[in-house]
C-alpha cells in the first residue's frame, strides 16, 4: 500500500490505498496541546524570573525561608506540565476496511492496545449522556467502543460524520477515488 504524499503528521487522518477493492482509511487522533515545547520553556523562564524577583524581595525583608517555597512552586508547575505533556502523547488510530474496524491506542510509554469490530454494521454515533459532554462510539449491534475521549465536544460530531462517510465509501464505493474526508484543500497524488 502507498500512503498519500504530504505531511501525514500534520493531518488528522490520511487514506491508504492499494487496489481499489482493499481500500483502507486510517484516522489518527491525538490530544490538542496549545503550548509548544518552545512556549513551555519561555513560560518557565518567565515564571522563574518572576519568582527570583519575589524571592529577592523576601530575602531583603528577612523572610528568607519563603525562598524555598517559591522554588517548590516552580518545581510543582514544571512537574504538572510534564505530566500533562506525557498524557498528550496518547494516539488513537482507527483503521477502517470493508471487513472490520480496528482501533489501536498507543499510550505515552509506547504500549499498544487493539480492539477490533469485525462487522459490516459498524457505525459512529455521538451520545450525550452527561450535559455538555458528548461521547463518540463505534457501534455494531451489541459491541460498543468509545474513541476520542480527549477530543473537544465540538469536534466529535464532525469526526463521527467523517468516520461514517469512510465506512460508506469502503463498503459501497470500491471504485471511488481516494480523497480527503475533511473540507481543507489538500494535494492528492495517485
Amino acid at each position: 500500500m502507498t500512503a498519500q504524499t504530504g505531511a501525514e503528521h500534520n493531518r488528522l487522518w490520511f487514506n491508504q490505498h492499494g487496489d481499489r477493492k482493499k481500500e483502507t482509511y486510517i484516522i489518527m487522533l491525538w490530544p490538542y496541546r496549545s503550548l509548544s515545547l518552545k512556549g513551555f520553556r519561555i513560560f518557565m523562564a518567565i515564571l522563574a524570573s518572576l519568582m527570583s524577583i519575589i524571592a529577592t524581595g523576601f530575602y531583603l525583608l528577612g523572610a528568607w525561608p519563603v525562598i524555598g517555597f517559591l522554588g517548590a512552586e516552580i518545581l510543582i508547575v514544571w512537574f504538572a506540565f510534564k505530566v500533562n505533556y506525557r498524557a498528550g502523547q496518547l494516539v488513537e488510530t482507527v483503521e477502517i476496511t470493508p471487513h472490520f474496524v480496528q482501533i489501536t491506542r498507543t499510550n505515552w510509554r509506547g504500549h499498544d492496545s487493539q480492539q477490533t469490530i469485525e462487522s459490516p454494521w459498524v457505525h459512529a454515533e455521538v451520545t450525550k449522556e452527561e450535559e455538555h459532554k458528548p461521547r463518540l462510539f463505534l457501534r455494531a449491534h451489541s459491541q460498543k467502543m468509545e474513541i476520542g475521549t480527549f477530543m473537544p465536544p465540538v469536534e466529535k460530531a464532525s469526526l463521527a460524520k467523517a468516520i461514517n462517510e469512510a465506512l460508506r465509501r469502503v463498503r459501497f464505493e470500491n471504485t471511488a477515488p481516494a480523497e480527503p474526508l475533511n473540507d481543507t484543500p489538500q494535494k492528492i497524488t495517485p
